[in-house]
């Protein structure tokens, strides 16, 4: 019976537990969609972030012209000084490689431990780079014209010539497409030669690019106010004209590129839908300079100059907001979605982790619970597979590969070795939830328990009148002769 009691007490209590999503007196306004990890202090402006696919490493770059690595407790396991301001960074999906684009015409290669594999000369200062996600490949913008594809070891596949400079790129998950927009007004997307599938001149000058896992769609923002929308073969999906009231200065895909994010310096942080229709915009205290719809399209993180980092769900409500002390000048969201980064002028960078609790009560949705439990027993995985990496290692200089200036030309593939003809337009499939038999023993926990409790006080019960119809057949004469003042509590 205390067995069966037992199993009552701990379904009761979790049927009370505020993680239930059918009951309870929460208050949702005080959940908290993401704890802060760490901040780590940079001391000086920073001006780009990009995270691992889980989010256990982070790379910064900023004004004290230096290419900062972490880890997720904000412990900084090596630094790098160029020469210049850094602008942008990009790491692979495991972390273990690291990519820097600098005011000092070069491109940064560097491995985990923080050693410097190689850095190439470019012929202008360099505004974006973009890594592929196994880290074989690496795309790299500059002020030169120029767009620049070198593998993972230095070595020059080709470049391609735009005419103008070149703000920003984008890589497909394994580097096979890169998209660029240019200060020529010209969206781009390259295969893996170099060769431009398509250009497309819009009314403006491109500030920011963003492509689908396998390049399905791009989306390209400009300073013209307008929002743009292509398919790979290079059809305009949409424009929307002139939806924005200042220049678009950041655009975020979905995943199967079913929803765009924009943020502008109107203030607004804006959601499309695939046909170009406007669904909401946001309005927050200033500019808005970096925005990013996380992998799993669970949120919508933004980042503006009122200091302030914002998340939103899909349909446009304000999850949660934190100040991070100075203007915002960029964010990245992990792979897996449950990692943002975000560089602020503060001289620090924030690192905050989705709390899976307040998710799943703020959306209605479990699944994130299961999500937390997922990720708890991959992290236990990876640090018994995984050797641990030197934390001790700094490095402040390195020996330069020195590859000449490609000729002025639309690609130069020699000594290409990556071809893009089996790329599949599948998007990923989702991954399967290994929590099924919990599942189905949290459904029959309390059924069970129930049943346990009754089956036990049923023994109990029977067994105390075997016992006592025993004792009635073998001592008869005790109740027959029983006299009143032998009854406890009578005289």
């Amino acid at each position: 019976m205390a067995l069966g009691l037992f199993f009552c007490f701990l379904s009761g209590a979790e049927a009370a537990d505020p993680i239930a999503l059918d009951g309870g007196d929460v208050n949702l306004s005080e959940l908290r969609a993401f704890d802060l990890l760490c901040r780590c202090e940079t001391g000086c402006i920073v001006n780009t972030v990009s995270l691992s696919s889980n989010g256990d490493y982070l790379v910064a770059g900023g004004f004290d012209n230096k290419v900062s690595f972490f880890d997720s407790r904000g412990t900084q396991l090596w630094n790098y000084t160029t020469e210049d301001i850094v602008y942008t960074v990009s790491i692979s999906s495991d972390g273990s490689r690291v990519a820097a684009g600098s005011n000092d015409k070069k491109v940064y290669f560097f491995n985990r431990e923080g050693e410097l594999l190689w850095s190439h000369k470019t012929g202008g200062n360099v505004n974006s780079v973009a890594v592929s996600s196994d880290g074989l490949y690496l795309a790299a913008g500059s002020e030169d014209g120029k767009v620049y594809f070198l593998d993972k070891d230095g070595k020059l596949l080709w470049s391609f010539d735009s005419g103008d400079a070149v703000r920003c790129v984008a890589t497909s998950i394994d580097g096979s497409y890169v998209a660029t927009g240019s200060a020529n007004n010209y969206v781009y997307l390259l295969d893996s030669e170099g060769k431009a599938l398509w250009g497309k001149k819009t009314g403006s000058l491109i500030n920011t690019v963003s492509m689908t896992p396998n390049a399905r769609y791009v989306a390209a923002g400009g300073s013209n106010h307008n929002v743009y929308l292509f398919d790979r073969k290079g059809e305009f999906s949409w424009m929307n004209n002139r939806p924005v009231n200042n220049w678009v200065s950041s655009v975020s895909l979905t995943s199967n590129g079913s929803h765009l994010a924009a943020g502008s310096f109107d203030d607004k942080i804006y959601l499309f839908n695939l046909t170009g229709a406007k669904l909401w915009d946001y309005t927050v205290k200033d500019d808005v300079y970096a925005v990013e719809i996380a992998p799993d399209s669970s949120f919508i993180a933004a980042g503006s100059w009122d200091d302030n980092l914002y998340v939103l769900n899909m349909s446009g409500k304000e999850l949660w907001s934190y100040s991070c002390g100075g203007n915002i000048n960029s964010i990245d969201v992990s792979r897996d979605s449950s990692t943002i980064a975000v560089g602020s002028e503060a001289g620090a960078v924030y690192l905050f982790e989705r709390n899976a609790t307040a998710f799943a009560l703020l959306l209605g949705d479990e699944s994130f619970l299961q999500k937390e439990i997922s990720k708890e027993k991959d992290v236990v995985l990876e640090e018994i597979t995984i050797l641990p990496i030197k934390e001790d290692t700094v490095i402040t200089g390195g020996v330069e590969n020195r590859v000449g200036d490609a000729p002025v030309s639309s690609s130069n593939t020699e000594g290409n070795t990556k071809t893009g003809d089996n790329l599949g337009l599948e998007e990923l499939p989702p991954e399967e939830s290994s929590l099924n038999v919990l599942e189905i023993f949290d459904s029959i926990k309390l059924p069970l328990a129930l049943l346990i409790g009754s089956l036990a006080g049923t023994v109990f019960f029977l067994k105390r009148r075997l016992i006592k119809n025993q004792k009635m057949s073998e001592k008869p004469e005790d109740f027959e002769n029983l006299e009143e003042s032998d009854i406890p509590g009578n005289n």
